[in-house]
């Protein structure tokens, strides 16, 4: 009587072991990206409240910079910036930066911290862009295609 497993029924298990990890492993990447970029979307609501759809101070900048430094963002790089407007629209707007890995991708704010919008950096971050706007169209925001976060 034999006891145990054969060398051929051994490799057809780790075979399909493989195979199943290979097709899990980009979908649990993509849970884990999308979940890192929820500490975003919460650092951004505390300021979209903030800002209230009015432009910023000098003042308001520097505070807003502050705490956005103290936020410690684990996974992203944030700053303030001020876009060039063709219009006279409202000037401050904040960008997360997401570049450790390779998937690169920035997040912005849009009118003014109202909305939120992912940027691929790289193709890889373009098809996780457009996987997290839920198929909203995308727009051209100063010359770059931006995706919608809702």
């Amino acid at each position: 009587m034999k006891h145990g497993f054969t060398l051929l029924e051994t490799l057809v298990v780790v075979l399909i072991i493989g195979i199943l990890a290979s097709i899990a492993l980009p979908y649990y990447q993509h849970a884990v990206e999308s979940s890192r970029m929820t500490e975003v979307v919460v650092a951004w609501g505390r300021y979209k409240n903030f800002a209230g759809g009015h432009d910023f101070s000098p003042k308001q900048v520097e505070q807003i910079t502050q705490k956005l430094a103290k936020a410690n963002l684990k996974h992203f790089s944030a700053e303030l910036i001020c876009p060039p407007k063709e219009t006279n629209e409202l000037c401050w707007e904040a960008q997360f930066t997401r570049q450790n890995s390779s998937l690169e991708y920035k997040l912005i704010t849009t009118r003014n911290f109202a909305n939120l919008a992912c940027v691929g950096l790289n193709s890889a971050g373009e098809n996780f862009c457009e996987s997290q706007s839920k198929q909203e169209t995308p727009e051209i925001i100063n010359g770059e295609q931006v995706y919608p976060i809702r």
